[in-house]
């Protein structure tokens, strides 16, 4: 059961970091550049770290104890994670999205690579909305000890993702120009996100039947 509750946290996390955003395309940007990545990269998921904790032992843990808060955060929950499969279903649909990158630039002295990275990551609003919000109220129908396994998942997959697509940048980013990656990519996400929303909604249904 807690191997199954690990491999969940992976998985939902993978699908989540691996959606088209700011930040992972600086990081690819970085790793074609050759510029501190492994730096990148470990800045990129020590915020995981950070973040993803504060959403399943904080915030939503804090939430969980308050019956109308909880029931509110999965509402919230399943609709921003309906509307996130819903956008990455579209994109799939549209099968425009891209890399294009000018790799000409120069590179910069570490303090000011993490300084970018720090910057690309937390003035994001969606990390927020993936780590605190979304991965907060996905915890929530899991005990303390669920919980510690289901963060575990999500750092190794934060940790996967990162180093893999910093390291692989030149293969990854060719890989990326070509319409038919994104496709694959987002319509796996979108069925992730269908899947998380349901749980989420059957989760606030049970929860708000029994506050009634």
């Amino acid at each position: 059961m807690l191997v199954e509750i690990y491999l969940q946290g992976l998985l939902i996390a993978l699908s989540l970091f691996a959606s088209i955003g700011a930040q992972n395309m600086f990081v690819i940007k970085q790793g074609i550049l050759k510029n501190h990545i492994f730096f990148v990269c470990a800045s990129c998921i020590a915020c995981d770290i950070v973040l993803v904790n504060i959403g399943i032992f904080g915030i939503g843990e804090f939430l969980a104890k308050n019956k109308i808060f909880t029931i509110l955060l999965g509402i919230a929950g399943t609709l921003f994670v309906l509307s996130y499969g819903i956008l990455s279903l579209c994109s799939a649909l549209r099968a425009k999205e891209r890399l294009e990158f000018n790799t000409q630039g120069h590179k910069t002295s570490l303090t000011k690579t993490i300084i970018q990275t720090l910057a690309i990551t937390l003035i994001n609003p969606h990390v927020y909305l993936d780590t605190i919000l979304i991965l907060g109220a996905i915890a929530l129908p899991f005990s303390t000890n669920e919980k510690f396994f289901l963060s575990g998942g999500i750092i190794s997959a934060s940790c996967l993702w990162f180093f893999c697509l910093g390291f692989a940048a030149h293969k990854a980013s060719v890989l990326f120009k070509n319409p038919k990656s994104w496709v694959i990519l987002n319509s796996i996400t979108a069925l992730v996100m269908f899947g998380i929303a349901y749980m989420l909604a059957r989760f606030t249904w049970g929860e708000l039947q029994g506050f009634l």
